[in-house]
């Protein structure tokens, strides 16, 4: 059956494949550096390359379903916006990209025999394959003969949630973390079911927990993928700021269980579903803590300029000096480079532009998403040709 996309569709699509393609090329990155083994190393790269494969064949042969504009004019005319951030569903969580990444004589909690190896593996299979019920008879295989294995339990529990019995999902994450209350992955699934309920507290705690263990490289990078932190944050700050229409400041911020990290990635996430309000209130709130914060001072520069683009253009000027203090406050801020890049291309000042795109090349650390915003939309294409 082929599948139709409309507009908006295929546009996330893209953008979902070119955000694994960087992540590909950031993977190499961080094997060469000694960040990731090779176990983990292969195990991310076949699951990315696979995703990007499926979205292509998607793309490439589904016809486009012409459909009326529904977005805003924020985001219908940003084009030179879409794309820094990816918002992932997080519901559907493949069980295999976790499981498994134990290697054969690894144990959770206690001695693992082989043939509870086996049987663990056989479950992700059948997990991967979608046949969820079969892979909790083999997690309760796995059970019976190690009564105390943390993984199954773990991963029953997640087969048990996807197949709509919570209460007995919620029994087994209980029994992991009483097993092995440092075990890192079952603190995601927690975590996830947490962000479904809206609990975004106890999402927090479950994070919290999760940095105190030592994860895994691929559950570090599920956590990334996923965007379990951004999801937290946005959480968070957008019933904060649904309370007051005061000023936010630190006291508010801890009173929530919000850092400001926390609140810099929501106000990111507020720019990408187009609620600047709550994005400048966001990062306000950090500023005011930390006014010197470049980051801060970068997004709050580009959502102005977002707000220019969509009609008030009198907020360029305004946006333009938010992006300079960024990059005084610290030079090698890599997002208020590339939206400095973006934003004088925009205004025809091409010279200025190429400036800032060389100083964001010449940096150690080039983000992924700011490098496949900059692949997205051809900006060092257009300023060689202007």
């Amino acid at each position: 059956m082929t599948t139709v996309l409309d507009d908006a569709e295929r546009e996330r699509m893209q953008i979902e494949r070119d955000h694994l393609l960087a992540s590909l090329d950031d993977l190499d990155a961080e094997r060469v550096a000694g960040d990731l083994d090779e176990l983990d190393y292969k195990t991310l790269k076949d699951d990315y390359t696979a995703r990007a494969a499926k979205l292509t064949r998607v793309l490439d042969g589904a016809p486009v379903k012409r459909v009326k504009a529904t977005s805003s004019p924020l985001g219908r005319k940003l084009m030179w916006l879409a794309g820094t951030l990816i918002l992932a569903g997080l519901s559907a969580f493949a069980m295999v990209e976790f499981s498994g990444a134990r290697g054969a004589n690894d144990t959770a909690s206690g001695e693992i025999r082989l043939s509870s190896a086996s049987l663990l593996n056989d479950a992700a299979n059948e997990a991967r394959m979608g046949n969820t019920e079969r892979a909790i008879e083999l997690y309760g295989e796995v059970l019976a003969e190690s009564p105390t294995n943390v993984e199954a339990f773990t991963y029953r529990g997640w087969a048990q949630y996807q197949s709509g019995n919570v209460e007995a999902a919620q029994a087994d994450f209980d029994d992991a973390v009483a097993f092995d209350p440092d075990y890192g992955d079952v603190r995601v699934f927690r975590a996830v079911v947490a962000l479904n309920d809206e609990d975004f507290s106890l999402a927090a705690d479950e994070i919290a927990a999760f940095d105190s263990t030592e994860p895994t490289a691929i559950a570090q990078s599920l956590v990334r993928e996923r965007q379990v932190r951004e999801r937290i944050g946005i959480g968070l700050m957008a019933e904060l700021l649904e309370s007051t229409d005061q000023p936010l400041d630190l006291i508010d911020l801890e009173a929530e269980g919000i850092d400001l990290s926390l609140a810099q990635l929501a106000g990111e996430l507020f720019v990408q579903i187009e609620d600047p309000t709550s994005a400048l209130r966001s990062f306000d709130s950090v500023l005011l803590v930390e006014p010197e914060n470049a980051d801060a001072l970068a997004w709050h520069g580009w959502t102005l300029a977002l707000l220019a683009e969509s009609g008030e253009e009198e907020l360029f000027v305004d946006a333009e000096r938010w992006l300079d203090d960024a990059v005084e406050a610290d030079p090698n801020t890599a997002d208020a480079r590339v939206f400095r890049a973006f934003l004088f291309n925009r205004l025809d000042r091409a010279e200025e532009a190429r400036e800032e795109l060389a100083a964001f090349n010449a940096l150690e650390e080039q983000p992924a998403d700011m490098l496949s915003l900059i692949q997205q939309f051809g900006l060092a294409e257009a300023l060689s040709q202007s």
